[in-house]
């Protein structure tokens, strides 16, 4: 057998052979990856299609510091303000999503920028390029007045092989003139709108520079090589200590350290003395969360989690189900959102501590490009536990056998998810 095999190299030449083992190989994984994906995504795009009128109150804003914090938890009136704010630019606009639609929203929204562009405001947009997979070419050309980049772009099927495509730039931020900031979980598109239920939180005063630098250094960090198109401010980040308001990020950033999203949630659960509200849609935590979770639980603090009936991703209902059981069998009350999607990724800590973001408590949240605000103050964790409060008027409360006893095929399936609940 060996000598066939000599006889067999002999005869292929080398570059025969390598086109004959790698090219199907890496044509193999690559569809494999791809079949992956687009799979979760038809899934999300049939989940997600859900019209409910959803319980939701304005929220009257709070003063912190000087600064002045709105929390907005409709996405109609979260664009409507956005567009207002934008049409008063006068200097700079900045604005980065993960899902940029070409609906009548994202139209809106185009229109409103190439106009402030034109009258001689600087305006900048990026957007995720696994986000904005399924944009229109047409819909992707914008006038040269507005400086337009596609972060983590996806040029073929092939770029699935490479670990980078797997990091996605998952933040969502408008800063105008570097006065008035957004920030939150809302994507741009109808469906956000009206249909999902999600929370963004705008910024007035100084605080706005700092949302304004996360964007800059990012974007600076994709020009790197063209001069012409990077972004210089003339501020930096606070850097003081025990500020009562605070940027944090899921990468390592030299703008605000290396004091990360998951680090902060982490401190407010050791220091937790009374009760944790947390609402998130897709809730993986690592194990360290979880070990902070159950000793805040048993140290007597109430606490309280809002997540999705059914979220939009089944793999992460799959997945999520071993750690919802745990948690109920330790005294967590599990509230289950019904009838639309929740995507708010907020929480609040002992009427003190809150935070609105982009970032879910989940693996790829930790490997994604992800931005939260962290509010130290009662009256707007007053304002957050009132928001709450009006959610669960749409959740039913999860009893304890809601996960206690799954299928066989459940648990077939759960086995099967389990090697990449790292990367969900």
């Amino acid at each position: 057998m060996f000598s066939a095999i000599r006889h067999f190299l002999h005869r292929v030449r080398f570059a025969q052979l390598v086109r004959f083992i790698l090219y199907p190989t890496l044509a193999f994984s690559a569809t494999v990856s791809l079949a992956t994906y687009a799979g979760i995504a038809v899934t999300a795009l049939v989940r997600r299609r859900r019209d409910f009128r959803f319980p939701h109150k304005s929220l009257d804003p709070v003063w912190v510091n000087g600064q002045r914090l709105k929390i907005f938890n409709y996405g109609h009136a979260t664009f409507k303000d956005m567009l207002e704010v934008i049409d008063q630019a006068e200097e700079s606009i900045f604005l980065e999503t993960y899902i940029l639609k070409s609906d009548i929203i994202g139209q809106r929204f185009k229109a409103h920028l190439i106009r402030k562009a034109r009258e001689g405001v600087k305006v900048y947009l990026a957007f995720d390029g696994f986000g904005s997979l399924l944009m229109p070419f047409g819909f992707k050309r914008w006038p040269r007045e507005v400086n337009v980049t596609v972060y983590g772009p996806l040029h073929s099927y092939l770029s699935f092989l490479w670990l980078g495509t797997y990091t996605r730039y998952h933040r969502k931020i408008l800063v105008v003139d570097n006065k008035t900031a957004y920030l939150g979980g809302m994507n741009l598109g109808r469906e956000y709108a009206t249909t999902w239920r999600d929370t963004h939180c705008r910024v007035d005063g100084t605080k706005a520079r700092e949302v304004a630098l996360a964007f800059v250094e990012l974007w600076n960090k994709r020009h790197w090589l063209l001069t012409s198109k990077r972004i210089v401010l003339p501020f930096q980040a606070d850097e003081r200590s025990n500020q009562k308001i605070y940027i944090r990020e899921s990468k390592p950033s030299e703008v605000f350290g290396d004091f990360t999203i998951r680090d902060a949630y982490l401190e407010g659960f050791e220091n937790a003395r009374s009760h944790i509200m947390l609402t998130n849609p897709y809730f993986l935590p690592d194990a360290e969360m979880c070990d902070e979770l159950h000793r805040a639980l048993q140290r007597g603090v109430r606490v309280d989690l809002i997540v999705p009936e059914k979220s939009n991703h089944l793999i992460v209902d799959l997945l999520a189900r071993p750690f919802y059981n745990d948690l109920i069998r330790r005294g967590t009350h599990i509230w289950l959102y019904r009838h639309t999607v929740i995507h708010s990724k907020t929480a609040t800590i002992d009427g003190c501590l809150s935070t609105i973001g982009s970032a879910n408590l989940d693996g790829r949240s930790q490997i994604n490009y992800e931005i939260n605000l962290f509010v130290v103050n009662e009256e707007f964790a007053g304002r957050m536990e009132e928001m709450f409060r009006d959610d669960l008027k749409n959740c039913r409360a999860a009893g304890p056998e809601e996960f206690a006893r799954p299928s066989v095929f459940r648990l077939v399936l759960e086995y099967l998810a389990r090697p990449v609940r790292g990367f969900v």
